[in-house]
């Protein structure tokens, strides 16, 4: 059985692995900070639509597609269903 549950785990390792979520969660030590990145990253947006600017751009901004990225506040951890 062990043997079973083992190469389960590794099949779904492999699976997750190939089928991201395309989602992150992103903790701070304050609340403040993650204001500071959500209103950094949202200052770019007009009305809805994304302008062409880019929030504070990293040597992996592009590699990432950052400029499809939508950042929000995430729900409790109580409310999300892992």
């Amino acid at each position: 059985m062990k043997d079973r549950l083992l190469r389960r785990l590794s099949q779904e390792e492999h699976t997750v692995q190939d089928h991201p979520l395309g989602m992150a969660f992103v903790t701070f030590q304050e609340h403040s900070m993650a204001n500071f990145i959500l209103k950094d990253f949202n200052a770019c947006k007009c009305q809805g639509c994304r302008c062409k600017g880019e929030p504070q751009p990293s040597a992996y901004s592009k590699e990432l597609c950052t400029s499809s990225w939508t950042v929000a506040f995430a729900s409790y951890p109580e409310n999300i269903c892992w």
